[in-house]
């Protein structure tokens, strides 16, 4: 399915008009606001946000996350309700990153690159 979304930044572009994004990096923005925002940061939705920074050391919280995300995408972007979501532990690493797919590509929040790392117990083996 061709995504076609449009995104406005809080930025402007050369010539100061708003930048925006469109299609794949648009949905990209909307997918990492959703995580990355706390619940009651926004007034007039105070449930939004899956609130990444609660997961922060998800051990024992992975199947919670991932139902968290699903309840957020369906609430707050039911245009990607049919998007699969998955919590994958890499345990070598000690980490979890997230994958959405969204049509025929794939969003990845890494651990390794993003601001909130979310991190295994240390006593995995």
């Amino acid at each position: 399915m061709a995504v076609k979304q449009k995104e406005y930044m809080l930025s402007v572009d050369n010539l100061s008009r708003p930048k925006v994004t469109e299609g794949k990096e648009a949905v990209a923005h909307l997918l990492i606001r959703l995580l990355l925002l706390n619940p009651g940061s926004n007034p007039l939705h105070p449930e939004m946000g899956v609130g990444l920074e609660y997961y922060r050391y998800c051990i024992g919280k992975v199947d919670e996350l991932q139902q968290r995300i699903e309840d957020q995408m369906q609430t707050y972007l039911p245009e990607f309700s049919y998007s699969e979501v998955r919590v994958v532990e890499i345990s070598e690493q000690k980490i979890c990153n997230i994958e959405i797919t969204v049509g025929d590509t794939v969003y990845i929040y890494d651990s390794n690159t993003m601001p909130i790392q979310l991190t295994l117990s240390e006593f995995m083996g």
